[in-house]
């Protein structure tokens, strides 16, 4: 027996040692290895085609790197697998970059211009730019329709294969993205913005990744404390009777736009209840801002962080304050000035926006409602509240603002992405849209946009639907949504999610349980949703005092009653 037991214990040390002498997986490795990004823009900046780039980058690997191309380093490309240089502009690179790249080992992806100097792409050579608005697939043996049309460079001088033409006016074919004997990639367009399918599948194949399971998701959005509960139960119950796992972007707080009050999420019972039940039925709850509003602004349709009448980040937390508005960099002789000047603007930014989402989670956690993930308002957020979210979440939905100057540019990749502007976050992008009823089709364009899923494959057909439609367009939505094949509805409770403040934590490990830390006491949460002015402050400090006084004058006259009855017992014990 006893020799059973050695030989056994010898047979498993030699089973540990072997597996810990194998090499690292490729699944592993495949998460270690990085991307670096290398831009050439017109003023240095990264743009809103390179932050799209960044988007695209980060459905591969977790470790973006984005660097303009005269801060290049040798040690930017330790731990990068793959390389990626975008040129949006014309300019003559460094024959350091140019060394470091050449030094690469990988095929390297080159998208726009001045790739032609690179020794991956030499005698590349690009003829003019054409918007053409059909393209022929060489890997699908098909014609690809583009409703808006692309902006494309001719390619020519490159020896191997090419991926993508097009016919220009006068009927010759000409190609636009080309692959090297040696697996280089080049790709003729210069704004990424247009149509980011085409470079999606373009990354996928030159990383080596094969299309897998398309990801579905539906966003039963803005709901608030006065959103009619009966219709949200509706949606949500009919979605449960179909099993598909939804998402419920929830407002804690309903603005009143005319008179500034606000109605609790925890004042509505009813409401309260009804969420309560969906999130036990496949619901999953994500913070869709604190009030959904800004300056006074209708919640649901508000801006929240981004200040959308002067189009700039946040300057002030208060609405009856006017927006200091934001000088321009090129105002001030050097970056570093600009940055000085902005500091105490961020400041002010950052004390906002982690006062929202605090409250956005604490509120909702209190409620019994435990929220997963982050969609910001609109999708507008400068990229500094990007970096001040993912301390609060781990995931957001939606769209990305793109521009730091602007809420009007945005986007999103066809896939889940966690690119280096999001800080650590990974997003589940909207792709699909919403049901339009200002349209004579509200389902037209969310039915192109699934078709278009369709043909990408392994991608995320993301979109959402307003509860108070009823159930007019939701079956049908489902239906087209389900047309897609070999797809999968998002459980997000059985993925891996975190969510914390100073006094609550949210975890979820992929099992579908969530373990929820709950430390706000009901007396902070009631005096936190009473001290929202100087005003009601000041009132509730000297309700404070008056009780004081109060509670030391009965005291008081208790004390004098109880020495007044001494005094006379001990008279009549004397006088007995």
């Amino acid at each position: 027996m006893n020799y059973k037991g050695i030989t056994l214990l010898c047979v498993m040390m030699l089973l540990f040692s072997a597996i810990a002498s194998f090499p690292v997986s490729a699944q592993a490795k495949d998460q270690d290895a990085g991307i670096l990004i290398i831009y050439s823009t017109l003023d240095g900046k990264e743009s809103s085609q390179v932050k799209m780039l960044d988007l695209l980058a980060g459905h591969f690997t977790s470790h973006v790197t984005v660097k303009k191309d005269s801060d290049v380093e040798a040690s930017d490309f330790k731990g990068k697998d793959h390389v990626i240089y975008y040129g949006q502009t014309k300019r003559k690179l460094s024959q350091k970059l140019l060394s470091l790249i050449s030094g690469v080992k990988k095929p390297v992806v080159a998208i726009g211009y001045n790739a032609g100097q690179i020794s991956q792409f030499s005698g590349l050579s690009l003829a003019r730019k054409e918007n053409v608005f059909q393209v022929h697939s060489r890997s699908e043996k098909a014609d690809v329709s583009l409703e808006s049309g692309l902006n494309v460079l001719s390619v020519s001088g490159l020896k191997g294969t090419a991926l993508y033409t097009f016919k220009a006016d006068e009927g010759t074919t000409h190609s636009f993205i080309w692959k090297t004997k040696k697996g280089n990639v080049y790709i003729g367009l210069t704004n990424l913005l247009n149509d980011n399918l085409i470079v999606a599948k373009q990354l996928r194949e030159a990383f080596g990744e094969k299309a897998g399971t398309t990801l579905l998701y539906l966003r039963l959005e803005d709901i608030s404390p006065m959103s009619d509960e009966k219709l949200l139960l509706q949606a949500g119950t009919y979605l449960h009777k179909r099993h598909i796992p939804f998402i419920l972007a929830v407002i804690p707080v309903y603005l009143n736009p005319e008179t500034g009050d606000k109605v609790y999420l925890s004042n509505q019972p009813k409401m309260v209840k009804v969420l309560k039940k969906l999130q036990s039925m496949g619901g999953s709850i994500i913070v869709h801002g604190y009030t959904h509003a800004y300056r006074y602004s209708e919640t649901g349709e508000g801006f929240e962080f981004w200040d959308a009448k002067a189009d700039q980040p946040i300057t002030s937390g208060n609405a009856e304050d006017p927006p200091s508005i934001l000088e321009k960099e090129q105002d001030f002789p050097n970056e570093q000035a600009y940055h000085s000047y902005l500091e105490p603007f961020r400041e002010k930014e950052e004390t906002y926006t982690k006062q929202k989402l605090t409250r956005a989670i604490e509120d909702l956690t209190s409620s019994g409602l435990y929220p997963l993930a982050f969609e910001a308002p609109h999708y507008t957020m400068s990229e500094y509240g990007y970096q001040i979210a993912s301390q609060y979440f781990t995931s957001i939905f939606g769209q990305v603002q793109l521009s730091s100057t602007t809420w009007k540019t945005s986007g999103a990749p066809p896939f889940v992405t966690a690119p280096s502007m999001l800080h650590g976050m990974t997003l589940y992008p909207e792709t699909i849209g919403f049901v339009d009823t200002s349209k004579q089709n509200p389902l037209g364009e969310m039915e192109e946009h699934i078709s278009q899923m369709i043909d990408f494959e392994g991608g995320v057909a993301g979109g959402f639907y307003h509860p108070y439609l009823g159930m007019k367009y939701l079956p049908e939505l489902v239906d087209q949504m389900e047309r897609i094949p070999d797809s999968e509805w998002l459980d997000l409770k059985k993925t891996k999610q975190t969510v914390k403040t100073d006094k609550v934590e949210i975890h979820t490990s992929g099992d579908g349980t969530i373990q929820v830390k709950n430390g706000v006491s009901p007396i902070y949460e009631f005096f936190d949703h009473h001290r929202q002015t100087p005003l009601e402050k000041a009132l509730w400090i000297l309700s404070a005092v008056v009780l004081l006084f109060v509670i030391m004058f009965v005291s008081y006259t208790f004390y004098l009653r109880a020495t007044l009855k001494k005094r006379i017992f001990k008279e009549r014990r004397s006088l007995g």
